[in-house]
């Protein structure tokens, strides 16, 4: 049973897989421009010292390098979502940093 429904799974992202690594590309890139233009433009990573920032690129640039770089596993679930985790554990990082700006925000 559960055999049957893993095969299902990686049966449909090999035929759908293109759809999903152009959707985490798009959303790694935004992503990109935002933590750039929210925390280095502002000058928040550089007046306090913040470092989640820095982590927060660092696993947005490994999920670029993955898609630029895969090495012929772009058909392999298990490929897709070692970037997926990494891209969520960017967004943790990203939520944190914003989090962190609005606290201590002297406005």
């Amino acid at each position: 049973m559960l055999k049957s429904i893993l095969d299902k799974i990686n049966q449909r992202f090999i035929r759908e897989g293109g759809h999903y690594w152009a959707s985490l590309s798009r959303l790694n890139n935004l992503l990109i421009i935002l933590n750039i233009s929210l925390f280095f433009l502002t000058e928040l990573v550089t007046k306090e010292n913040y470092y989640f920032t820095f982590y927060s690129l660092l696993f947005l640039g490994l999920v670029s390098l993955g898609t630029l770089f895969p090495l012929g596993l772009l058909n392999r679930l298990w490929y897709y979502l070692i970037f997926l985790i990494l891209e969520f554990i960017g967004i943790y990082f990203l939520v944190t940093s914003a989090w962190y700006w609005v606290v201590t925000s002297k406005i």
